[in-house]
């Protein structure tokens, strides 16, 4: 559980929807915009795999750069 207790699998502390059904339903809809349909045996697999993808970018993008 690389991921337990933070943000992106928990949701907002304020309480609310959790990120992932937001991160989910985004995906359905840039599936449903392509065209594209997802078999649902394939989908947990998928879903999880756009999670960790969402969670990667946002650590990328919290990176400080400074020159050397």
């Amino acid at each position: 559980m690389a991921h337990a207790g933070t943000e992106e699998t928990t949701g907002p502390h304020e309480g609310g929807e959790p990120a992932t059904a937001a991160a989910d339903r985004e995906f359905d809809a840039a599936l449903a915009r392509l065209g594209i349909e997802m078999p649902p045996d394939l989908a947990p697999g998928v879903l999880a795999g756009h999670r960790s993808l969402r969670a990667m970018n946002r650590l990328l993008r919290e990176v400080e750069i400074t020159d050397v």
